[in-house]
């Protein structure tokens, strides 16, 4: 027999040898204890200690580690381009529509004045309402707003009309006042801004030459004499002889002239122009000391060269 044999023969043997052992103990315990009980107890026989043995472990079979495995990824697929935002249509825009005239007002009641007004089957663009969306605002141009009343139009796309703020309302009239007993007082006339204002002008068809002429009354109707009228027309003017027979200078011009006349004799042609016509102060008929009317403009073409402008003196 091998020696390996005969090492395994006697580890078994040893091992029996335990096992007996521990069972005849506690046999022998057990006996005596139930036989003897008010005994005093007995030292107990210890059995020498066994023999140290190797156990042998049972292999563990290796187990290898599962392979990963690529997991398929499904992209989205991408959205058709007729679907794009790009493409999409923009929103409906809130417009109004009135059926009939309507009055545009300069804010949302009608104690608004009226700016305008929307002929009748005209669209608008509503760009604000007012609280209670009573009043709707619209563009009427680049830079300026008008409201108009929602009673009066057909209004639609207005769910997000935003709430625009309205210009503060005008105020109230005075409360009328009770009539007093005395009479009121006589207001004076306003004085008017020049002493000669301009009456009666119009132009004749006579195109052979440029000429202005006229008459001057004062408030009453009477020809006024020695009056001077400026025509300018650019750089160039000219001054008449003073109105009226007076007569001017060493030869005596215009002294059979009927009483408030003036005549200026500007060219034997027709001179095209604005010109403008204004009553002056003047001692040399060159040096304008001051102006007593506005200046007033006057266009003389080739068909009609010849204007009557006559003049109020007021005061």
């Amino acid at each position: 027999m091998k020696p390996r044999y005969w090492s395994l023969a006697i580890v078994l043997i040893l091992i029996n040898y335990i096992i007996f052992a521990t069972l005849f103990t506690r046999l022998l315990d057990t006996d005596f204890s139930a036989a003897y009980v008010t005994r005093t107890p007995q030292p107990t026989f210890t059995p020498a200690p066994a023999q140290p043995f190797v156990v042998i472990p049972t292999p563990t079979p290796y187990i290898p580690p599962p392979t990963p495995t690529a997991t398929r990824v499904i992209q989205p697929a991408a959205p058709p381009a007729g679907d794009s935002l790009a493409n999409q249509p923009p929103p409906p825009q809130p417009e109004l529509v009135a059926p009939g005239p309507v009055n545009i007002r300069s804010g949302p009641g009608l104690n608004y004045s009226v700016i305008g007004r929307l002929n009748p089957n005209t669209t608008a663009a509503i760009v604000g309402r007012n609280t209670d969306a009573s009043w709707w605002q619209i563009k009427i141009t680049d830079d300026r707003f008008g409201w108009v009343s929602n009673s009066v139009v057909s209004a639609r796309n207005t769910e997000n009309v935003p709430l625009a703020q309205a210009p503060a309302p005008p105020p109230a009239p005075p409360s009328p006042q009770p009539a007093s007993s005395a009479p009121p007082a006589q207001s004076q006339p306003q004085r008017p801004k020049y002493q000669y204002e301009p009456t009666g002008w119009y132009d004749d068809t006579n195109h052979g030459l440029t000429r202005f002429m006229g008459e001057i009354k004062d408030v009453n109707g009477n020809p006024v004499n020695g009056v001077f009228v400026q025509a300018s027309c650019g750089d160039y003017s000219t001054i008449s002889y003073p109105s009226g027979p007076v007569g001017w200078g060493a030869l005596g011009e215009s002294a059979d002239w009927p009483p408030g006349f003036y005549d200026i004799t500007v060219d034997s042609k027709p001179v095209p122009c604005i010109w403008t016509l204004t009553v002056v102060e003047t001692d040399d008929r060159k040096t304008v000391k001051a102006r007593l009317s506005e200046s007033v403009p006057v266009e003389v073409t080739f068909d009609k060269s010849v204007i009557v402008a006559n003049w109020r003196k007021n005061w």
